[in-house]
């Protein structure tokens, strides 16, 4: 069966320096839960894992802050780069900087018509906003204008020191209704608010998600039954790579007792579509 990994990222220096005390933490706060620590890796070896283990593509996403640090390393340039050499299995989406939002707006624009991406990440909750804020309407606007997906950050968010209202995917049900021809995928946002995200996936057309490693957290259960009844044409499979091992957090996935057409579509082709749709795929064969 194909596999799309719609959220894994390359254990190389600049991803570790920022992803690896955020997972310490996370550790630390939960008495073990997240506690994986991938090894040292070129984004060779990251996509020889990736092969092994079945997957086709994976979405590799930035994550800026720019607009915080003019030292940041782990920029959309360097991901653009990283992706150059592997584009039939990685394809990139940028990371925005939400803390000026005239920076942010400028960045998209940069990423869509420079760098040539074809989905963007945001995280309204570094900046303690929900995903329905007012000041994300520019960014909004333009990946609708522009066909671009949006990637939104939202769940339980261990660590983050900001409210829990910030990761709720209530928001992105207005966020869908007043952009209805915005392509909109929440971020490991399948709990803990596990009936809004299935509730707003399936009443929304544009509003798909992953809920990566939390699909293993307590009362994650329900989406098995929902992707089985209900939405199963609008849950994407992400492993958070390296926040879990590629192979085994796939292989526990692949156990849940998802019907086998539903997982399919789980897998890969709900998926495939959306980086069809967005035009994400165009360099599949060049």
């Amino acid at each position: 069966m194909k596999v799309i990994d719609f959220r894994a990222r390359p254990n190389i220096a600049q991803y570790a320096a920022y992803l690896r005390p955020r997972l310490r933490d996370i550790a630390k706060q939960t008495g073990g839960f997240g506690g994986y620590e991938a090894p040292d890796e070129t984004v060779s070896e990251f996509v020889t894992e990736l092969t092994g283990a079945g997957i086709e593509i994976a979405v590799v996403a930035a994550r800026s802050r720019l607009a915080q640090d003019g030292s940041w390393e782990l920029t959309n340039d360097l991901v653009a780069e990283c992706v150059s050499a592997h584009r039939r299995h990685l394809i990139p989406f940028g990371g925005i900087d939400l803390t000026d939002i005239s920076f942010a707006v400028a960045e998209s624009e940069r990423c869509v018509d420079h760098l040539g991406f074809r989905g963007l990440c945001i995280d309204p909750f570094q900046v303690g906003i929900t995903a329905d804020h007012e000041r994300l309407a520019p960014i909004y606007e333009l990946c609708e204008e522009r066909g671009v997906a949006v990637v939104v950050t939202l769940g339980g968010m261990p660590g983050i020191h900001q409210p829990l209202k910030c990761g709720d995917p209530i928001a992105l049900d207005e966020v869908a209704q007043s952009y209805p021809d915005l392509l909109l995928i929440g971020s490991h946002s399948g709990w803990p608010f596990t009936a809004t995200m299935i509730a707003v996936s399936w009443r929304r057309p544009n509003v798909y998600f992953e809920n990566s490693f939390y699909h293993f957290a307590p009362g994650a259960a329900t989406l098995v039954q929902a992707a089985n009844e209900m939405i199963g044409n609008k849950m994407l499979y992400a492993s958070a790579y390296p926040f879990c091992p590629i192979t085994e957090t796939l292989e526990n996935f692949q156990a849940l007792a998802i019907a086998p057409e539903v997982m399919a579509d789980v897998l890969y082709n709900n998926a495939h579509a959306i980086l069809a749709r967005i035009g994400a795929l165009q360099t599949e064969t060049g």
